[in-house]
């Protein structure tokens, strides 16, 4: 993958003409030099070329060298206020007030553009942890420059027979304002502007392909699923290597298409598929995104390109589902049938079962499909998010995760298999609710990234709106 090339410009150096005496009263403190500054930024942001300079350029001088080289940019990291022309380049953008440095006139919060702003005094603050966040948070906004860029290698393989976004979203109140002809050519223009492709393929390629996969790698895969789970329960081996022979298919697709992406329709869409019940790819896309590739069910692509940039975000997929708002309770819950088998990012597994999908019974015995119920952690901040490219707009909003098992008798068998319920001003959160632009899925990570999440559509030129404010 190639480097995020981040154009680099210092409107000045040093101390602000009104603090040229300084250095005679403390000889001994450390003014920052330009070089200093980038260096140290420089060594917190793996993957970035900061081109340009370090020295001191006129504001015609910066103008001139983006506007040449913005075709093969991915950014801008500007120190000083920002010139009109640079505004206008629509380039993603993190402008730093050099403190002490230039009095603050014409800095400003850049509202309704796709700027981030941050303070990095040239001379340390006194405390060094503050000095190293205020570096960390630069480094963090470069990230977010940085993921945009990557979006530009983003392709998507969409395995549907209803081009070119599947049966279940957008729904047919999404498209109501506008019929689906028009809102799909919407989607795939403001997709295009991110870079992003789809790629889409009928659901017969798939399924040849998987009733070619190789029953021996088919067997081992099913194996490794069987070995690392808690326990099977309402669905059999013979399930679970379906899905197996399903997932070598899929991957083999996402090789053969150059894809790094990938969602399927599957449940009911598979269920009741004409040439016969596909496999479930409840445990394909979980171990595809426990390896750090999004898979995404139901054709969600909105979901999965929120799930993408909280990978790169945060080092998980988190856990996309269905969503239920709860007023009496307080609550909101979110439930599918796969999820990572790592929601924290960090590495570590969480337990899981191996069961059937719950609107498949088979002779009113639970045999059919096999998918999981990840057991989900049930403390701490986790934050909720979703993209619509359709109108360039994100929600976020954070809650606490609490034990739905305390709330409801039978809680792991009621719906989805996956489920997690999160304390939230549920009455808040219902008034804001907008279906029409967002859908009836969310994504959930663990941690509060609610700022990163803002910041993040500030840089995509997209609206943020919180649903719980």
């Amino acid at each position: 993958m190639a480097a995020t090339r981040i154009y680099t410009a210092f409107s000045s150096s040093g101390l602000g003409a009104y603090a040229q005496t300084f250095p005679l009263h403390h000889p001994d403190i450390k003014v920052m030099s330009n070089e200093e500054i980038l260096d140290a930024i420089r060594a917190r942001c793996d993957g970035v070329e900061f081109v340009g300079s370090t020295q001191v350029e006129s504001p015609a001088y910066t103008i001139a060298n983006v506007l040449a080289q913005k075709p093969n940019l991915d950014g801008l990291l500007y120190f000083g206020h920002l010139p009109p022309e640079l505004i206008d380049t629509g380039l993603p953008t993190v402008a730093v007030y050099p403190l002490w440095g230039q009095w603050q006139e014409l800095y400003q919060p850049y509202h309704g553009k796709r700027i981030l702003t941050a303070t990095l005094p040239v001379i340390a603050d006194s405390s060094p942890s503050v000095f190293a966040s205020r570096l960390e948070g630069i480094a963090n906004k470069i990230r977010l420059l940085q993921m945009v860029g990557r979006l530009k290698d983003l392709r998507i393989l969409c395995i549907t027979d209803n081009p070119i976004l599947g049966e279940y979203e957008p729904t047919t109140y999404e498209t109501a304002r506008e019929g689906r002809p028009e809102y799909q050519s919407r989607y795939l223009q403001n997709l295009a502007s991110l870079g992003s492709s789809i790629i889409v393929r009928p659901q017969a390629e798939m399924v040849t392909r998987l009733e070619a996969a190789p029953d021996a790698e088919a067997a081992e895969v099913a194996r490794q699923w069987v070995a690392g789970a808690e326990g099977i329960k309402g669905t059999n081996e013979a399930e679970i290597r379906k899905s197996a022979r399903l997932y070598l298919a899929m991957k083999e697709m996402m090789g053969l298409y150059g894809a790094n992406a990938i969602t399927t329709e599957g449940y009911d869409i598979s269920r009741l598929y004409a040439g016969g019940p596909i496999p479930s790819q409840g445990l394909p896309s979980s171990q595809f995104c426990t390896d750090g590739v999004v898979a995404t069910s139901e054709t969600l692509v909105d979901s999965l390109l929120t799930q993408q940039l909280g990978l790169w975000m945060i080092g998980s997929t988190g856990f996309n589902g269905d969503y239920i708002v709860d007023t009496d309770n307080d609550k909101v819950y979110i439930g599918h049938c796969e999820c990572t088998f790592d929601p924290l990012g960090n590495g570590q597994r969480v337990p899981y079962v191996i069961r059937n999908i719950p609107s498949w019974p088979v002779d009113q015995q639970e045999k059919g499909g096999a998918c999981v119920q990840v057991r989900l952690p049930t403390d701490g901040t986790v934050t909720l998010a979703k993209i619509s490219v359709h109108d360039k707009r994100l929600v976020v909003f954070t809650g606490k995760a609490v034990d739905g098992g305390q709330l409801f008798p039978g809680w792991d068998d009621i719906l989805c298999r996956t489920k997690l319920a999160i304390d939230v001003d549920a009455r808040v959160v219902f008034a804001n609710l907008d279906w029409w632009t967002f859908g009836q899925h969310r994504v959930v990570f663990y941690g509060d990234y609610r700022q990163r999440f803002k910041d993040l559509a500030t840089v995509l030129g997209y609206e943020a709106v919180e649903d719980d404010r």
